[in-house]
Protein backbone atom coordinates (compact mmCIF):
# COMPACT_ATOMS: atom_id res chain seq x y z
CA UNK A 1 0.00 0.00 0.00
CA UNK A 2 0.31 1.63 0.23
CA UNK A 3 1.58 4.95 1.27
CA UNK A 4 2.89 4.14 4.59
CA UNK A 5 5.43 6.81 5.35
CA UNK A 6 5.76 8.17 8.84
CA UNK A 7 4.80 11.69 9.77
CA UNK A 8 7.46 14.13 10.74
CA UNK A 9 7.69 15.85 14.09
CA UNK A 10 4.71 17.99 15.05
CA UNK A 11 6.67 21.14 14.27
CA UNK A 12 6.10 20.60 10.54
CA UNK A 13 3.03 21.54 8.59
CA UNK A 14 0.80 18.79 7.35
CA UNK A 15 -1.31 18.55 4.22
CA UNK A 16 -4.59 17.55 5.80
CA UNK A 17 -6.45 17.03 2.52
CA UNK A 18 -4.09 14.20 1.62
CA UNK A 19 -5.38 12.28 4.65
CA UNK A 20 -8.86 12.62 3.16
CA UNK A 21 -7.52 11.46 -0.18
CA UNK A 22 -5.91 8.45 1.49
CA UNK A 23 -9.29 7.60 3.01
CA UNK A 24 -10.89 7.67 -0.44
CA UNK A 25 -8.13 5.37 -1.72
CA UNK A 26 -8.57 2.77 1.02
CA UNK A 27 -12.38 2.87 0.73
CA UNK A 28 -12.01 2.27 -3.00
CA UNK A 29 -9.86 -0.79 -2.32
CA UNK A 30 -12.41 -2.01 0.22
CA UNK A 31 -15.27 -1.55 -2.26
CA UNK A 32 -13.32 -3.46 -4.89
CA UNK A 33 -12.94 -6.47 -2.62
CA UNK A 34 -16.25 -6.31 -0.75
CA UNK A 35 -18.57 -5.30 -3.60
CA UNK A 36 -16.52 -6.24 -6.67
CA UNK A 37 -16.49 -2.60 -7.75
CA UNK A 38 -13.94 -1.88 -10.53
CA UNK A 39 -11.86 0.37 -8.29
CA UNK A 40 -8.46 -1.30 -8.42
CA UNK A 41 -7.03 2.20 -9.03
CA UNK A 42 -7.23 2.85 -5.27
CA UNK A 43 -3.89 1.09 -4.78
CA UNK A 44 -2.38 3.18 -7.59
CA UNK A 45 -3.49 6.32 -5.77
CA UNK A 46 -1.63 5.08 -2.68
CA UNK A 47 1.51 4.66 -4.78
CA UNK A 48 1.38 8.23 -6.10
CA UNK A 49 0.76 9.58 -2.60
CA UNK A 50 3.64 7.55 -1.23
CA UNK A 51 6.04 8.76 -3.90
CA UNK A 52 5.04 12.36 -3.25
CA UNK A 53 5.19 12.28 0.52
CA UNK A 54 8.28 10.17 1.04
CA UNK A 55 10.28 11.93 -1.66
CA UNK A 56 9.46 15.22 0.04
CA UNK A 57 10.68 13.91 3.38
CA UNK A 58 13.92 12.57 1.88
CA UNK A 59 14.58 15.79 -0.02
CA UNK A 60 14.09 17.76 3.17
CA UNK A 61 16.52 15.55 5.11
CA UNK A 62 19.08 15.88 2.33
CA UNK A 63 18.75 19.66 2.09
CA UNK A 64 19.09 20.17 5.85
CA UNK A 65 21.94 17.64 6.07
CA UNK A 66 20.18 15.69 8.79
CA UNK A 67 20.59 11.95 9.48
CA UNK A 68 19.30 10.32 6.34
CA UNK A 69 19.31 6.53 5.96
CA UNK A 70 19.13 5.70 9.66
CA UNK A 71 16.25 8.13 10.13
CA UNK A 72 14.33 6.93 7.09
CA UNK A 73 14.63 3.18 7.57
CA UNK A 74 14.14 3.29 11.34
CA UNK A 75 10.92 5.23 10.94
CA UNK A 76 9.77 2.92 8.16
CA UNK A 77 10.35 -0.06 10.44
CA UNK A 78 8.43 1.50 13.34
CA UNK A 79 5.51 2.32 11.09
CA UNK A 80 5.38 -0.79 8.94
CA UNK A 81 6.43 -3.71 11.13
CA UNK A 82 4.10 -3.75 14.18
CA UNK A 83 0.78 -3.83 12.24
CA UNK A 84 2.38 -6.19 9.71
CA UNK A 85 3.49 -8.68 12.37
CA UNK A 86 0.09 -8.45 14.05
CA UNK A 87 -1.61 -9.21 10.74
CA UNK A 88 0.51 -12.34 10.33
CA UNK A 89 -0.44 -13.47 13.83
CA UNK A 90 -4.15 -12.84 13.23
CA UNK A 91 -3.99 -14.55 9.85
CA UNK A 92 -2.27 -17.58 11.35
CA UNK A 93 -4.98 -17.89 14.01
CA UNK A 94 -7.81 -17.50 11.51
CA UNK A 95 -6.53 -19.32 8.45
CA UNK A 96 -3.58 -21.44 9.52
CA UNK A 97 0.11 -21.39 8.67
CA UNK A 98 0.03 -22.03 4.94
CA UNK A 99 2.07 -18.87 4.46
CA UNK A 100 4.97 -20.40 6.44
CA UNK A 101 5.76 -22.67 3.49
CA UNK A 102 6.85 -19.51 1.68
CA UNK A 103 8.05 -17.62 4.75
CA UNK A 104 10.87 -15.89 2.87
CA UNK A 105 8.48 -13.82 0.75
CA UNK A 106 6.75 -12.55 3.89
CA UNK A 107 9.95 -12.03 5.87
CA UNK A 108 11.74 -10.00 3.22
CA UNK A 109 8.77 -7.97 1.93
CA UNK A 110 8.69 -9.80 -1.38
CA UNK A 111 5.13 -11.13 -1.41
CA UNK A 112 4.56 -9.51 -4.79
CA UNK A 113 7.17 -11.90 -6.20
CA UNK A 114 5.53 -14.81 -4.41
CA UNK A 115 2.12 -13.83 -5.79
CA UNK A 116 3.54 -13.55 -9.30
CA UNK A 117 4.93 -17.08 -8.91
CA UNK A 118 1.75 -18.41 -7.26
CA UNK A 119 3.73 -19.05 -4.08
CA UNK A 120 1.73 -17.48 -1.29
CA UNK A 121 -0.32 -18.27 1.78
CA UNK A 122 -3.99 -17.60 2.38
CA UNK A 123 -5.60 -15.31 -0.20
CA UNK A 124 -6.37 -12.73 2.47
CA UNK A 125 -2.64 -11.95 2.59
CA UNK A 126 -2.69 -10.92 -1.05
CA UNK A 127 -2.97 -7.29 0.06
CA UNK A 128 0.70 -7.37 1.04
CA UNK A 129 1.84 -7.23 -2.59
CA UNK A 130 1.54 -3.44 -2.74
CA UNK A 131 3.46 -3.01 0.50
CA UNK A 132 6.20 -5.13 -1.05
CA UNK A 133 6.29 -2.86 -4.11
CA UNK A 134 6.78 0.18 -1.90
CA UNK A 135 9.46 -1.40 0.26
CA UNK A 136 11.39 -2.59 -2.79
CA UNK A 137 11.16 0.84 -4.41
CA UNK A 138 12.47 2.43 -1.24
CA UNK A 139 15.53 0.20 -1.23
CA UNK A 140 17.02 2.23 -4.08
CA UNK A 141 15.02 5.48 -4.30
CA UNK A 142 16.66 7.09 -1.22
CA UNK A 143 20.04 6.53 -2.90
CA UNK A 144 18.75 8.21 -6.07
CA UNK A 145 17.55 11.25 -4.12
CA UNK A 146 20.79 11.46 -2.14
CA UNK A 147 23.16 11.09 -5.10
CA UNK A 148 21.32 12.88 -7.91
CA UNK A 149 21.35 16.71 -7.84
CA UNK A 150 17.86 18.05 -7.19
CA UNK A 151 17.84 19.94 -10.49
CA UNK A 152 18.15 16.59 -12.29
CA UNK A 153 15.91 14.51 -10.05
CA UNK A 154 12.76 15.59 -11.86
CA UNK A 155 14.22 14.29 -15.12
CA UNK A 156 14.96 10.93 -13.48
CA UNK A 157 11.37 10.66 -12.24
CA UNK A 158 10.00 11.73 -15.64
CA UNK A 159 12.21 9.16 -17.37
CA UNK A 160 10.74 6.41 -15.19
CA UNK A 161 7.22 7.56 -16.03
CA UNK A 162 8.03 7.25 -19.75
CA UNK A 163 10.16 4.09 -19.67
CA UNK A 164 8.13 1.87 -17.33
CA UNK A 165 5.13 1.53 -19.71
CA UNK A 166 7.58 0.54 -22.45
CA UNK A 167 9.03 -2.05 -20.09
CA UNK A 168 5.54 -3.41 -19.41
CA UNK A 169 4.90 -3.76 -23.14
CA UNK A 170 8.25 -5.41 -23.83
CA UNK A 171 7.86 -7.83 -20.90
CA UNK A 172 4.30 -8.90 -21.72
CA UNK A 173 5.33 -11.99 -23.79
CA UNK A 174 7.33 -13.27 -20.82
CA UNK A 175 4.17 -13.99 -18.80
CA UNK A 176 1.05 -16.07 -19.33
CA UNK A 177 -1.17 -13.64 -17.41
CA UNK A 178 -1.18 -9.95 -16.59
CA UNK A 179 -0.67 -10.55 -12.86
CA UNK A 180 3.16 -10.40 -12.83
CA UNK A 181 2.98 -7.09 -14.69
CA UNK A 182 0.53 -5.87 -12.06
CA UNK A 183 2.46 -7.17 -9.05
CA UNK A 184 6.15 -6.62 -9.76
CA UNK A 185 7.92 -3.41 -8.79
CA UNK A 186 9.75 -2.65 -12.07
CA UNK A 187 6.38 -2.50 -13.83
CA UNK A 188 4.60 -0.31 -11.26
CA UNK A 189 7.21 2.19 -10.12
CA UNK A 190 6.07 4.83 -12.61
CA UNK A 191 3.29 5.66 -10.13
CA UNK A 192 5.76 6.26 -7.30
CA UNK A 193 7.92 8.28 -9.69
CA UNK A 194 4.92 10.44 -10.60
CA UNK A 195 4.46 11.32 -6.95
CA UNK A 196 8.16 12.06 -6.64
CA UNK A 197 7.98 14.38 -9.65
CA UNK A 198 5.24 16.39 -7.94
CA UNK A 199 7.36 16.67 -4.79
CA UNK A 200 10.37 17.92 -6.78
CA UNK A 201 8.24 20.46 -8.65
CA UNK A 202 6.79 21.89 -5.46
CA UNK A 203 10.19 22.21 -3.84
CA UNK A 204 11.39 24.31 -6.74
CA UNK A 205 8.31 26.55 -6.74
CA UNK A 206 5.51 26.31 -4.21
CA UNK A 207 3.09 27.56 -6.89
CA UNK A 208 4.38 25.14 -9.54
CA UNK A 209 1.13 23.16 -9.74
CA UNK A 210 -1.23 26.13 -9.86
CA UNK A 211 -1.10 26.51 -13.68
CA UNK A 212 -1.83 22.79 -14.06
CA UNK A 213 -4.98 22.65 -11.97
CA UNK A 214 -7.25 22.93 -15.01
CA UNK A 215 -5.20 20.33 -16.85
CA UNK A 216 -5.44 18.05 -13.82
CA UNK A 217 -9.23 18.33 -13.80
CA UNK A 218 -9.30 17.56 -17.53
CA UNK A 219 -6.89 14.65 -17.04
CA UNK A 220 -9.01 13.27 -14.22
CA UNK A 221 -12.25 13.23 -16.20
CA UNK A 222 -10.57 12.02 -19.39
CA UNK A 223 -8.84 9.12 -17.61
CA UNK A 224 -12.02 8.27 -15.72
CA UNK A 225 -13.98 8.24 -18.98
CA UNK A 226 -11.43 5.96 -20.65
CA UNK A 227 -11.45 3.53 -17.73
CA UNK A 228 -15.26 3.51 -17.57
CA UNK A 229 -15.52 2.96 -21.34
CA UNK A 230 -13.07 0.08 -21.23
CA UNK A 231 -14.90 -1.48 -18.28
CA UNK A 232 -18.26 -1.28 -20.06
CA UNK A 233 -17.22 -2.23 -23.59
CA UNK A 234 -14.08 -4.31 -23.08
CA UNK A 235 -14.42 -5.78 -19.57
CA UNK A 236 -11.59 -8.24 -20.20
CA UNK A 237 -9.18 -5.62 -21.52
CA UNK A 238 -7.08 -5.75 -18.37
CA UNK A 239 -6.97 -9.56 -18.37
CA UNK A 240 -6.06 -9.71 -22.06
CA UNK A 241 -2.36 -9.50 -21.19
CA UNK A 242 -1.40 -7.70 -24.39
CA UNK A 243 1.36 -5.11 -24.78
CA UNK A 244 -1.33 -2.47 -25.32
CA UNK A 245 -3.34 -3.38 -22.24
CA UNK A 246 -0.32 -3.69 -19.97
CA UNK A 247 1.44 -0.58 -21.24
CA UNK A 248 -1.62 1.61 -21.55
CA UNK A 249 -4.09 0.73 -18.82
CA UNK A 250 -1.84 1.47 -15.86
CA UNK A 251 -0.65 4.67 -17.51
CA UNK A 252 -4.27 5.81 -17.75
CA UNK A 253 -4.56 5.03 -14.05
CA UNK A 254 -1.38 7.05 -13.45
CA UNK A 255 -2.97 10.07 -15.16
CA UNK A 256 -6.10 9.62 -13.06
CA UNK A 257 -4.30 9.29 -9.73
CA UNK A 258 -1.70 11.98 -10.36
CA UNK A 259 -4.46 14.37 -11.42
CA UNK A 260 -6.35 13.61 -8.21
CA UNK A 261 -3.28 14.41 -6.10
CA UNK A 262 -2.72 17.70 -7.96
CA UNK A 263 -6.38 18.63 -7.48
CA UNK A 264 -6.13 17.80 -3.78
CA UNK A 265 -2.98 19.87 -3.33
CA UNK A 266 -4.56 22.85 -5.09
CA UNK A 267 -8.03 22.33 -3.65
CA UNK A 268 -10.13 25.18 -2.30
CA UNK A 269 -13.73 25.63 -1.30
CA UNK A 270 -16.01 22.60 -1.28
CA UNK A 271 -13.32 20.17 -2.52
CA UNK A 272 -10.98 21.08 0.29
CA UNK A 273 -13.77 21.00 2.87
CA UNK A 274 -14.69 17.52 1.68
CA UNK A 275 -11.13 16.21 1.85
CA UNK A 276 -10.60 17.81 5.26
CA UNK A 277 -13.79 16.32 6.67
CA UNK A 278 -12.87 14.92 10.13
CA UNK A 279 -14.32 11.49 9.33
CA UNK A 280 -12.28 11.16 6.14
CA UNK A 281 -9.17 12.51 7.86
CA UNK A 282 -9.53 9.93 10.63
CA UNK A 283 -10.03 7.07 8.17
CA UNK A 284 -6.97 8.30 6.30
CA UNK A 285 -5.05 8.31 9.57
CA UNK A 286 -5.71 4.61 10.18
CA UNK A 287 -5.82 3.59 6.52
CA UNK A 288 -2.65 1.47 6.64
CA UNK A 289 -4.17 -0.99 9.10
CA UNK A 290 -7.55 -0.80 7.37
CA UNK A 291 -5.80 -1.89 4.21
CA UNK A 292 -3.93 -4.71 5.92
CA UNK A 293 -6.87 -6.30 7.74
CA UNK A 294 -9.97 -5.68 5.61
CA UNK A 295 -9.54 -8.69 3.33
CA UNK A 296 -9.02 -11.03 6.30
CA UNK A 297 -12.29 -9.78 7.78
CA UNK A 298 -14.08 -10.37 4.49
CA UNK A 299 -12.74 -13.92 4.27
CA UNK A 300 -14.10 -14.61 7.75
CA UNK A 301 -17.55 -13.27 6.84
CA UNK A 302 -17.97 -14.64 3.32
CA UNK A 303 -18.59 -18.28 4.43
CA UNK A 304 -21.64 -17.02 6.35
CA UNK A 305 -23.34 -16.37 2.97
CA UNK A 306 -24.99 -13.16 4.08
CA UNK A 307 -26.29 -10.52 1.73
CA UNK A 308 -23.35 -8.92 -0.08
CA UNK A 309 -24.13 -5.43 1.20
CA UNK A 310 -24.71 -6.65 4.74
CA UNK A 311 -21.40 -8.48 4.61
CA UNK A 312 -19.67 -5.35 3.35
CA UNK A 313 -21.21 -3.22 6.10
CA UNK A 314 -20.23 -5.69 8.83
CA UNK A 315 -16.72 -6.05 7.40
CA UNK A 316 -16.26 -2.28 7.27
CA UNK A 317 -17.44 -1.88 10.86
CA UNK A 318 -15.16 -4.66 12.16
CA UNK A 319 -12.25 -3.34 10.13
CA UNK A 320 -12.65 0.19 11.49
CA UNK A 321 -12.86 -1.08 15.06
CA UNK A 322 -9.72 -3.23 14.63
CA UNK A 323 -7.77 -0.38 13.01
CA UNK A 324 -8.89 2.10 15.67
CA UNK A 325 -7.91 -0.22 18.50
CA UNK A 326 -4.44 -0.85 17.08
CA UNK A 327 -3.96 2.86 16.35
CA UNK A 328 -4.68 3.96 19.89
CA UNK A 329 -3.16 0.87 21.53
CA UNK A 330 0.31 1.05 20.01
CA UNK A 331 0.63 2.54 16.52
CA UNK A 332 0.21 6.17 17.55
CA UNK A 333 2.58 5.72 20.46
CA UNK A 334 5.24 4.07 18.31
CA UNK A 335 5.04 6.85 15.76
CA UNK A 336 4.86 9.89 18.02
CA UNK A 337 6.00 8.63 21.41
CA UNK A 338 5.63 11.25 24.09
CA UNK A 339 4.78 13.78 21.41
CA UNK A 340 1.45 12.11 20.65
CA UNK A 341 -0.54 14.65 22.68
CA UNK A 342 1.27 17.56 21.09
CA UNK A 343 0.65 16.05 17.68
CA UNK A 344 -3.06 15.70 18.41
CA UNK A 345 -3.21 19.40 19.30
CA UNK A 346 -1.28 20.33 16.17
CA UNK A 347 -3.58 18.15 14.08
CA UNK A 348 -6.66 19.93 15.40
CA UNK A 349 -5.08 23.31 14.65
CA UNK A 350 -4.04 22.19 11.18
CA UNK A 351 -7.54 20.97 10.38
CA UNK A 352 -8.93 24.33 11.50
CA UNK A 353 -6.51 26.25 9.30
CA UNK A 354 -7.12 23.83 6.43
CA UNK A 355 -10.49 25.48 5.82
CA UNK A 356 -8.92 28.91 5.36
CA UNK A 357 -8.73 30.47 1.87
CA UNK A 358 -5.67 29.81 -0.27
CA UNK A 359 -5.58 26.07 0.32
CA UNK A 360 -3.57 25.33 -2.79
CA UNK A 361 -0.70 27.59 -1.80
CA UNK A 362 -0.79 26.31 1.76
CA UNK A 363 -0.64 22.74 0.52
CA UNK A 364 2.29 23.51 -1.72
CA UNK A 365 4.12 25.29 1.10
CA UNK A 366 3.58 22.25 3.32
CA UNK A 367 4.99 20.01 0.62
CA UNK A 368 8.11 22.18 0.48
CA UNK A 369 8.49 21.71 4.23
CA UNK A 370 8.68 17.93 3.89
CA UNK A 371 5.07 16.73 3.87
CA UNK A 372 3.88 14.25 6.41
CA UNK A 373 2.22 10.93 5.81
CA UNK A 374 0.87 8.18 7.94
CA UNK A 375 -0.47 5.22 6.09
Amino acid sequence: MTASALPLAPTHSRIVQLDGLRAIAVLAVFAQHALKAPLWMGVDLFFVLSGFLISGILLDRKERQLPYFSYFYARRARRILPPYVLLMVVSSLLFGLAWAEHWYWYTFFATNIGDALNQSGHDSLNVLWSLAVEEQFYIFWPFVILLVPERLLGYVAAALIVLVPVLRAVATPWFDTFWPIYYLTPFRMDLLAAGALLAVALRRDRDALEPFKGLAVLGFFAALAVLAWLHLHFPRFRAANTPLSNAGLYSVSLVLCTSVVVIALQSKGIVKRLLCNPVLVYIGTISYTIYLIHLSVLYVLWPLHLNRYLTAALALAITLVYASVTWFAFEKRLIFGARGKAHAQMQAQTQTHAHAPGGGVAGARAARQAPQSRA
